[in-house]
Order: structure tokens, then C-alpha cells, then sequence
């Protein structure tokens, strides 16, 4: 996979990771939703507590998947660690994020007890570091698995930067598009999860081309330093 440039390495990544992902994240929603529809007498907090199980199973299922495709697309041999990582990182960490954010979304919007700021203003304010949380985590745990905590760290801020601005960009155009949180009419219109979705599938394609343009970029360059011939013996050779 070599042969390809970084710019191909970086788009052929970004359509992946909107297709694990993004991909994860709609499955993910649609299997809970289908399994709170199920005629049966459970409740309720035992059935959120399932319906976020079926969720994080099939976002650690999606994000193993993308961690061995950003492994195959940017040329990385060691497939099996991006596996795990790409498990470990996307689904634990968003998952995470939601908590925290329902948490703060009671406590400033419902309770009233953070801010007098517009919803749409507070939803910006919330889900954009969010979003630099989920995207970072991403990329730094395949730069983790490496073996490398500086090219970690620089692929978790190239991901997390890219995913939060094409979020807070979508978010923004769909303002002004007349998408805005919190304005009359909205929750009519399911506003926030149709912004906060077309957010997400931006942040996925321009995440998803950050890392793998990282990864391609350090792949490239790996393969491009010529070999040590006295580091090998013939046994190795053999």
C-alpha cells in the first residue's frame, strides 16, 4: 500500500473512518432504539444500562474494524495493535464523552446552574472539546500502537484539532442555514441530533484524513530509510 501518496492515504482514511465510525455510531443508535421498541417489562435503568451495553459493543466491533483498515491503508505492519486499538480508543471514549456531556447538559441547561448562554451557544461550547476528546483519542491510541509516544501525542493533536473544527464548521453552517439548537420549532424538527450527526460525520472525514495522513506520512518516511546491512546476519538473511 506504499505506492499510494499521502494525500491518497489521507482520503482513502477519511472515507473509512465516516464508514467504521460514523457508520459504528449509526448501527450502534438504530440496535438500541430497536431493542427499547421489544415488547418487555424491564426497568428503565435496566434498560438504559442495556441499550448502552448493544451500544458500546458495536462501536468497540466498529473501531476494531477501522484500526486494521487505517493499519491496511497507511502501510502499517503491526495490524493486530491497531486492532485493539482502534477497539479501545473510539467506542470507551465517546461513550465517555456522552456521560459527561448529559451530565453537564442537566446541570446547565435544565437546573439553569452554569450560564445564562443561548442552548445553541452552550451546545457549541460542549460538543466541539467533545469532539477534540473523541478524535484524539482516536489517534492516539494508534500512534501508541507504534510504539512511539511522541508520534502518538502529534497524531492525537492533528486528529483532535481536525475533527473539532469540521464540527464546530458544520455546526456553524447549519446556524445560518437555519438549523439552530434551542430555536423555536427546533426540537420539532429533532435540530440537535441533526446537527450534532452532520457534526459528527464532518469530524469523522476530517479526523479520519488527520491521522491517516500522519500514519501515511510515517510509514512513507520509515520505508524510505535505507537498510543497515550490518545489522543483519546471515542467519537473519536465511
Amino acid at each position: 500500500m506504499l505506492e499510494l501518496n499521502v494525500r491518497q492515504i489521507a482520503l482513502r482514511s477519511a472515507l473509512a473512518t465516516a464508514l467504521f465510525l460514523f457508520g459504528g455510531l449509526l448501527l450502534g443508535f438504530a440496535a438500541a432504539i430497536g431493542f427499547s421498541q421489544l415488547p418487555m417489562h424491564m426497568p428503565d435503568s435496566a434498560q438504559m444500562l442495556v441499550s448502552m451495553a448493544i451500544i458500546l459493543g458495536i462501536l468497540l466491533a466498529a473501531g476494531a474494524a477501522w484500526g486494521r483498515a487505517m493499519a491496511r491503508l497507511s502501510g502499517v505492519a503491526e495490524n493486530r495493535r491497531m486492532l485493539k486499538a482502534g477497539a479501545l480508543s473510539f467506542g470507551p471514549a465517546l461513550v465517555l464523552s456522552a456521560l459527561v456531556l448529559s451530565s453537564l447538559e442537566v446541570a446547565i441547561i435544565e437546573r439553569g446552574d452554569g450560564t445564562s448562554l443561548p442552548i445553541h451557544v452552550v451546545f457549541t461550547l460542549l460538543f466541539v472539546p467533545a469532539v477534540f476528546v473523541v478524535a484524539g483519542a482516536g489517534g492516539l491510541a494508534l500512534g501508541i500502537a507504534q510504539g512511539d509516544w511522541r508520534f502518538a501525542w502529534r497524531c492525537a493533536l492533528s486528529s483532535g484539532l481536525a475533527g473539532s473544527a469540521a464540527f464546530l464548521l458544520v455546526n456553524l453552517g447549519m446556524d445560518q442555514l437555519g438549523w439552530r439548537v434551542g430555536a423555536p420549532g427546533a426540537a420539532e424538527r429533532a435540530t440537535m441530533l441533526t446537527v450534532m450527526m452532520a457534526g459528527s460525520l464532518g469530524a469523522a472525514l476530517a479526523g479520519g484524513g488527520a491521522i491517516g495522513g500522519t500514519l501515511g506520512k510515517n510509514a512513507l518516511r520509515d520505508a524510505s530509510r535505507p537498510l543497515d546491512v550490518d545489522q543483519y546476519t546471515l542467519q537473519d538473511v536465511k
